[in-house]
C-alpha cells in the first residue's frame, strides 16, 4: 500500500534570504503519518511524506516513511505529480497548508507611478476604471526577482506583487482518479454550518472523499476540534489533535478495505 501524506506549510521566496510563510507546523500531518504507520506495520506500505521545511515530522521509527521538505508550491506540485504519475498511490492526506500566492516581482510607489504615467501620457482622454486596472497591471516590472539579488534593506516602501499559486487539490484527482483523497478546509470564526457546508463544496469540487474541516478559533485555544465529511455530507466531530489523526486513519483505511472487497 503507497500512502502520500502532505504536512505542515509552504513558504514563497522574496528574495534569497526572505520568505512568505504561514504558521502550519505539520503536527497534525505527523500524527496521521504515525498512525497509519503504526496501524499498517503488518502489512506492506510505503508512506510518502512531504512536508514543509521547518515542520513537525513523525515520531514512529518507520524506514518505510519517507520525508521529502518541500519549501514552495511549485516544488509541492513537482514532487507530488511525480509521484502520482510514476507509483501507484493508494490515498492522499493532504494536510499541508499551500500558499495561495507567490511573489511574482517587487516594486515600490514611485516606480509604479513612473511606470503609471508613461501609459498615461499615451492617452488623449482621461483612462476609465478599466482602463486604469489594465494600466496599472501591465506597468512595467521595474525590480524584479529574477536577477536573484537580495532586495536592498536601504528600499524604501518596497511593493510586494503577487500572483495566484497552483490550486494543488484540483490536481490529484485529476492525474490519481482512482486515489482515495482527504481534503482539509480551515475558515477562521465561522458557525459550525457554514463550516461544514464550504468544507462539502471543497469535496464536491475536486472529488474527495472526506475533507477535515476546522477554525483557527478552536486551533489556537488549544483544543483543536474538526469535522471530518463524507461525501454524503455526513459528519463526526473529533476533538484534539490526536483524535483527529486517529479518526481520519480509521476512516481512511476503511474505504481502503472496502475497495478490495
Amino acid at each position: 500500500m503507497n500512502l502520500i501524506v502532505t504536512a505542515g506549510g509552504t513558504r514563497e521566496r522574496i528574495d534569497p534570504v526572505r520568505t512568505i510563510a504561514n504558521e502550519a507546523t505539520g503536527r497534525l500531518g505527523s500524527l496521521i503519518a504515525d498512525e497509519l504507520s503504526r496501524r499498517l506495520s503488518a502489512q506492506e506500505h510505503t508512506i510518502y511524506y512531504l512536508c514543509g521545511v521547518d515542520s513537525a515530522s513523525p515520531a514512529v521509527n518507520d524506514p518505510e516513511i519517507h520525508i521529502i521538505r518541500i519549501e514552495g508550491t511549485e516544488q509541492l506540485q513537482r514532487e507530488l505529480s511525480g509521484l502520482l504519475t510514476t507509483q501507484h498511490i493508494d490515498a492522499v492526506v493532504h494536510s499541508m497548508a499551500v500558499s495561495d500566492y507567490k511573489v511574482s516581482c517587487v516594486t515600490t510607489p514611485g516606480l509604479i507611478a513612473e511606470s503609471v504615467a508613461e501609459k498615461f501620457c499615451g492617452l488623449l482622454t482621461a483612462p476609465s476604471r478599466d482602463e486604469w486596472q489594465n494600466i496599472i497591471q501591465e506597468a512595467p516590472v521595474k525590480h524584479s526577482l529574477g536577477s536573484g539579488q537580495k532586495i536592498s534593506s536601504e528600499l524604501d516602501h518596497p511593493v510586494l506583487i503577487l500572483e495566484r499559486t497552483p490550486k494543488i487539490i484540483e490536481m490529484i484527482k485529476k492525474i490519481s482518479p482512482e486515489t482515495t483523497l482527504i481534503g482539509f478546509k480551515l475558515l477562521s470564526g465561522v458557525a459550525e454550518k457554514e463550516l461544514i457546508e464550504t468544507a462539502y463544496r471543497l469535496l464536491l469540487k475536486n472529488g474527495c472523499d472526506f475533507v477535515l474541516a476546522n477554525d483557527t478559533d478552536s486551533i489556537k485555544n488549544g483544543n483543536h476540534e474538526g469535522y471530518l465529511i463524507d461525501t454524503d455530507a455526513n459528519f463526526v466531530k473529533f476533538t484534539g489533535k490526536e483524535n483527529i489523526a486517529k479518526g481520519i486513519t480509521d476512516s481512511l483505511l476503511k474505504k481502503l478495505l472496502e475497495g478490495k472487497q
